[in-house]
């Protein structure tokens, strides 16, 4: 006998972006949580992919953000200068849930934003932007790249503000947003697409 029994999806297409929305904002909260640590992906200046784990600092439902800290004097204000759209991927393994999104990105280093984004940033994080070295130089010698005196300690809040001028934080407004949940009995994946005017056209696609 054939099989031919199709169940429907235990939740709406409006349910299960609430429930992304949702969990989303517990992976800025909780640290072991799968979607703490997203790959962020951009254009590199010669044309190809650059991809990194960041670890996901902010969620805003209502205008689609999602946001990450750096150090500006990384590569991704120069790729993101060039080519500002943002690619973001997030896996969860228990639910085997795949999100896949991207959007225009803007970048904050010497307004409100980055000064509020700063501010909440933990003593042991501002020391990453006290390194004396910029990401990815190159070096004759291994070096930790930590400020001297505090290779094994966090810095007081005085001193860790000399690592304000080297921070930023990045956020993308999503228009894009896949969802892919992996099923024995057939796959769900949905796409989301933001419209500048706000609409969204919404739609089930083939896995």
């Amino acid at each position: 006998m054939t099989d031919d029994v199709r169940n429907q999806p235990a939740r709406t297409l409006e349910e299960q972006l609430a429930e992304t929305w949702d969990q989303l904002a517990r992976a800025v909260r909780d640290g072991k949580h799968e979607w703490h640590l997203p790959v962020v992906s951009t254009v590199g200046l010669d044309g190809c992919p650059e991809a990194r784990t960041v670890v996901l600092r902010g969620v805003d439902p209502v205008d689609r953000v999602l946001a990450f800290n750096t150090d500006r004097r990384s590569r991704k204000p120069s790729e993101l200068e060039a080519d500002d759209r943002m690619a973001w991927t997030f896996y969860e393994r228990r639910d085997r849930v795949q999100l896949r999104i991207s959007g225009p990105t803007t970048m904050h280093a010497d307004d409100e934003i980055a000064d509020q984004a700063w501010q909440s940033t933990a003593l042991s994080s501002r020391r990453c932007y006290m390194a004396p070295h910029a990401p990815t130089s190159r070096l004759d010698v291994w070096d930790p790249n930590l400020p001297e005196g505090l290779f094994a300690s966090s810095p007081d809040q005085a001193a860790s503000e000399a690592g304000r001028a080297n921070f930023m934080t990045v956020r993308t407004r999503i228009d894009r947003l896949e969802r892919l949940e992996l099923h024995h009995d057939g796959h769900l994946r949905a796409l989301w697409q933001w419209k500048d005017d706000g609409s969204v056209d919404v739609s089930w696609l083939a896995s």
